[in-house]
């Protein structure tokens, strides 16, 4: 946390106040003044709202604030010399710097009113970061500046040409414009094509690696500026794919997806909440947060969804998916989010829960932040909630009071499903009900997980106790639920994944190796043939499809019908003919697949398997239950169907008593996912339950 021996005089709640931070004038390379200023947003006042991350608390330098010493986080320091002006006053709203962060009565009034803040303000700058230009400059160089250079990028819906010919014909070596800075965005495409289609761009050692840089991102923003005009990715690559302006690009937007700024908590309500389109500082590049955004959400229907990248896309090199995967998953979810803020209307506590599952991967370094810090996304929802920031409650008690309200709003348990990584800290504090809201594993999200959960019924509606606390006993943070054993876990696998998978013929053949009791051809437990009760088990008896009614296009399941059993159980035999060189497969009236219907079939398997899957473990039961569960299952566990879950729990077993289990996690358990096994009329077999 930044320190000072800044002197903070009081802010008035009644008159909506908050301090402006005016940065003064100065030269490139000097020291940094500024002075606060108190104003009423009832007032109107104009500033810009700067959104960037803190980074180190312990990485400070000193700047100046009213005459006093104030330590600023280097990447503070870094985001004020780029927005500062050599000769104007430029008015910020800066969050370190204007509330008093040792006064945790501030910090909660202030950090109430960010959503006005934001939307408040004229412009939001985002500092992305700096760009790795500045360590290619001398100090001597920067010495003579009194601004840094500055590289503006245009969003617009103009269709950019491909011009046939470089710009210039007097060779590579001239196409940096003068300055390396101030060319037009057409200009800038033409010059990246002329650079992959030159056979000795970069060949010969004659840039220095501050114009290898800039031409890189200047390629990459290239790319995104044909991207958010609706060019496919293949006519962003005019030349061969090992190019060095290719490559180069690639390594730039490699970059430029590893800053920080992506992954932190509070960035979402500043991208989101402003009226206009956000700036975004990424070194000497200032471009549309919109630009970047679109470019990268967008790329998925063309290499995964459409027919027109395909097979471009198959010609990449791994490592160049790898960057362009990641830089369209990071900005799909900024841009999934956005589109489902801005089309669809929920009550608060809905939208806070989706936000959650849709923020998992962003961090805070005050875990409460990962929930104050969506708290402004809130409030044109309906239904508001008994939430606000409160910077004295403990993180425990925050997060048990969130999951509370949900399971009260829902009446129902769909909180427990989640699949995560308990590794934070503050999960071990945390009772195993109450979801920590970190990173997921595997290859479903946690709104995925919702949407697979939502298809099932394993208790049917029936009377009964809500959940609610334990109140009054030892362990007053326990969940009191109903439910009703099933069996206990047998036998495990160890977790699949897609990764350590070397042949999915031989991963299909090892399950049903382990699932193959010997004893019959069909399964104990609905007596249907043990080949389908297996194909839906390692289905998770749900298929896939894609729907495009959002820019980012929504992966959405449906329950497997009889078609879905009898495609994925043809993939074994197309694979096994495959496995030994044969080329003819038959369908069930006797002709011959295809090759196409052969593809199809085992992509089909393959793609449905990993959803159902991925990061999860297969297991049998002391009944012969066939199931899947979360990784840290053990044997000895227990499966038992809860009143308020739509789908079997996982729980084990605790010390503390016979009532008492500890929520591992959710299950797939073939034969009971539709009420098969749910207590009747009478509630035979309904037990309460201490969840701690």
């Amino acid at each position: 946390m930044p320190s000072s021996e800044l002197q903070y005089g009081p802010l008035h709640q009644q008159d909506h106040s908050i301090r402006l931070l005016r940065l003064l004038p100065g030269r490139w390379l000097d020291n940094i003044h500024c002075e606060l200023e108190t104003v009423s947003l009832d007032d109107n006042p104009a500033y810009d709202a700067l959104s960037y991350v803190w980074g180190n608390p312990q990485d400070t330098s000193v700047i100046t604030v009213d005459g006093s010493p104030f330590q600023a986080t280097k990447n503070l320091v870094a985001a004020l010399r780029r927005l500062r002006s050599s000769v104007e006053v430029k008015v910020l709203w800066v969050d370190a710097v204007c509330i008093n962060q040792a006064d945790n009565d501030e910090k909660t009034h202030q950090v109430g009113m960010m959503a006005r803040i934001y939307r408040s303000a004229a412009d939001v700058q985002v500092f992305l970061g700096e760009s790795g230009v500045l360590d290619l400059v001398p100090d001597e160089e920067q010495a003579l500046w009194d601004e840094a250079p500055r590289v503006h990028w245009v969003r617009d819906a103009t269709m950019l040409i491909h011009t046939e010919h470089p710009p210039h014909k007097d060779g590579v070596r001239q196409l940096e414009p003068q300055g390396g800075l101030n060319p037009t965005d057409q200009e800038r495409v033409d010059q990246f094509f002329a650079r992959q289609q030159s056979p000795v761009y970069g060949s010969h050692g004659e840039l220095s690696p501050l114009q290898r840089l800039r031409h890189s991102q200047s390629g990459a923003f290239a790319m995104m500026k044909m991207l958010s005009n609706g060019r496919c990715l293949k006519a962003c690559c005019p030349g061969p794919v090992d190019s060095c302006a290719w490559t180069g690009a690639l390594e730039a937007i490699a970059h430029l997806v590893s800053l920080p700024w992506w992954s932190r908590a509070w960035v979402l309500q500043e991208a989101i909440l402003p009226r206009r389109d956000v700036l975004a500082i990424y070194g000497e590049i200032i471009v549309p947060m919109g630009l970047i955004e679109d470019s990268g959400a967008i790329l998925p229907r063309h290499y995964a969804r459409g027919d027109c990248c395909k097979r471009f896309w198959n010609s990449l090199p791994p490592v160049q998916r790898t960057t362009l995967e990641a830089f369209a998953y990071t900005m799909g979810q900024l841009e999934g989010i956005r589109e489902t803020f801005r089309m669809f209307k929920m009550k608060q506590i809905e939208m806070l829960k989706y936000l959650l599952d849709k923020t998992r991967f962003k961090e805070a370094t005050d875990p409460r932040d990962k929930i104050y810090g969506l708290l402004g996304l809130l409030d044109k929802c309906d239904d508001p909630i008994q939430l606000g920031p409160d910077y004295r409650l403990p993180a425990r008690d925050l997060y048990i009071n969130v999951a509370l309200q949900m399971i009260n709003f829902t009446r129902g348990l769909s909180i427990l499903h989640h699949h995560e990584l308990r590794s934070p800290a503050l999960c071990s504090e945390l009772p195993s009900w109450a979801p920590c809201w970190g990173p997921t594993y595997g290859s479903l999200t946690p709104f995925q997980i919702g949407e697979r959960t939502a298809n099932f019924l394993a208790w049917p509606p029936a009377p009964g106790t809500m959940p609610h606390l334990a109140a009054g006993t030892n362990n007053p943070d326990a969940l009191v639920v109903e439910g009703k054993f099933i069996s206990k876990v047998s036998a495990i696998t160890t977790p699949v994944t897609k990764a350590t998978t070397t042949s999915f013929l031989s991963l299909l053949t090892y399950l049903k190796g382990f699932f193959d009791t010997g004893q019959s051809s069909f399964y104990p437990i609905t007596q249907e043939p043990a080949g389908d009760a297996l194909a839906r088990t390692l289905l998770g008896d749900q298929v896939f499809e894609i729907r495009y009614e959002l820019k980012t296009g929504q992966v959405v399941f449906d329950r497997a019908y009889p078609g879905d059993i009898q495609m994925f159980r043809r993939a074994w035999p197309i694979l096994t003919a495959q496995e030994i060189g044969l080329n003819l497969v038959l369908m069930s009236d006797g002709t011959a697949m295809d090759d196409e219907a052969k593809a199809r079939a085992v992509s089909h398997a393959e793609e449905n398997f990993w959803y159902a899957n991925e990061g999860r473990v297969l297991f049998r039961t002391e009944e012969g239950h066939f199931g899947s569960g979360p990784r840290n299952i053990e044997v000895g566990d227990e499966v038992w169907v809860v009143l308020g879950s739509l789908v079997p729990l996982v729980l084990r077993r605790v010390p503390e008593g016979d009532k008492y289990r500890k929520l591992v996690g959710y299950g797939y358990v073939h034969g009971i996912m539709d009420g098969e096994a749910a207590p009747g009329a009478d509630g035979e077999g309904k037990r309460e339950l201490y969840l701690v």
